[in-house]
């Protein structure tokens, strides 16, 4: 298994690693037509750059689910503890009070030394429950917040306060907005239901910002209705002039929530992760080229499949190690870089697990694609002597 420029890749069977908020919509379309890709992975968290109506049903999606949630929840922390101190911090560089007298007490009534009220009792709403939304709540509430969680369904057993009404969502003192973009929740918080918000609510958008009616929240945060923390806009960047950039009500940051010490390579994780999932599921599968007319078992496919990065330039994409504890007995081939050859791994042997049950194994799949491609993926990765 190798490393290679999508370039480079082989006309079927190749393993696409994209990054897609870093390609134009244009050479996004013209990377995905250049092969026959077995298997796209994004390094985003997000799938909206690609059209699933017209994804070919032969081609597994995922996505980096999950490495970007500790960044993420830390930004959205970060905004909500900003808002709530924002008329003084709690410490000064040095001590500027007088002298009390000798019978005052060493904290005079009343006295404090910022402005700030913290998170202890303050009602904070996470809309979404993937992996950002379960870390921001959890720390949130070992903090003291009164943590509400926006979603479809509720979730039995769960700790936290749950609620699908917008009006509830929007009845706090602050807002987070960690959900996927999709048709259901594109301006999912429209003019309507902004203007019903708690007056004073803090916004904070770590998603997308076709979420939020973008003209609607500008007209609230002008009139000093609300206010909002920005990581996501639209456009990126703002033109010059839009009032978003001088409203004292509104913090604009140009989209780096997800950036950590280890953010240029952490999709990696993710990438391994899945990897490590579908070899689990089909470690005891044969090769079965009956299955899937376009496995890399088929006449005429190729059996070189390659690993392609189209990620940005200056960004590192290093070999897919895999996973430090892998399902015992599970091969998890090796990726390395161009030229650099990979170790075989033994062939599976037994019979090909249900497609069904592949499914409920994928983390970070993207319907509607299914485990009768991931199957088909996992062949052609584990198939002996590749390289």
């Amino acid at each position: 298994m190798e490393l290679r420029p999508w370039r480079e890749a082989p006309e079927r069977d190749g393993v696409l690693l994209m990054a897609p908020h870093e390609l134009s919509a244009g050479r996004r379309a013209e990377v995905l037509r250049s092969a026959r890709w077995s298997w796209v992975h994004l390094t985003s968290a997000g799938a909206d750059f690609i059209d699933l109506a017209e994804w070919p049903a032969d081609t597994l999606l995922t996505r980096s689910w999950r490495c970007y949630a500790a960044p993420l929840a830390e930004y959205a922390l970060h905004a909500v503890l900003t808002h709530e101190w924002r008329r003084g911090t709690p410490w000064q560089e040095r001590d500027t009070r007088s002298a009390p007298a000798p019978d005052a007490p060493p904290v005079p009534a009343g006295a404090s030394t910022g402005g700030g009220t913290g998170l202890w009792g303050a009602e904070v709403t996470v809309a979404g429950w993937g992996a950002v939304g379960r870390r921001l709540a959890t720390v949130l509430d070992a903090l003291g917040a009164r943590v509400t969680v926006l979603r479809r369904s509720p979730e039995p057993g769960s700790p936290f306060h749950q609620t699908s009404d917008l009006g509830r969502a929007l009845d706090a003192d602050h807002l987070v907005v960690a959900l996927p973009l999709t048709a259901g929740t594109r301006h999912l918080f429209g003019r309507a239901a902004l203007g019903r918000a708690r007056p004073g609510l803090h916004l904070v958008n770590v998603s997308r910002a076709a979420i939020v009616d973008q003209d609607a929240l500008t007209e609230l945060c002008a009139a000093g209705r609300l206010f909002a923390t920005l990581d996501v806009t639209d456009p990126e960047p703002l033109p010059t002039g839009h009032p978003l950039r001088s409203l004292p009500t509104v913090r604009l940051s140009p989209h780096v929530a997800w950036r950590s010490r280890d953010s240029d390579a952490a999709f990696a994780d993710d990438f391994a992760t899945i990897w490590a999932a579908l070899a689990a599921a089909d470690s005891s599968a044969a090769p079965d080229s009956s299955a899937d007319p376009h496995s890399s078992h088929a006449p005429g496919i190729s059996h070189s499949p390659g690993i392609s990065d189209v990620s940005a330039p200056g960004v590192p994409v290093p070999a897919v190690p895999a996973p430090g504890a892998p399902a015992p007995g599970v091969p998890v081939p090796a990726v390395s870089a161009l030229g650099a050859p990979a170790p075989a791994v033994p062939a599976p042997s037994a019979p090909t697990p249900d497609a069904r049950a592949l499914d409920a194994v994928i983390p970070g799949l993207v319907p509607p694609t299914t485990g009768r491609r991931a199957r088909a993926a996992v062949r052609a990765l584990l198939t002996p002597g590749r390289s």
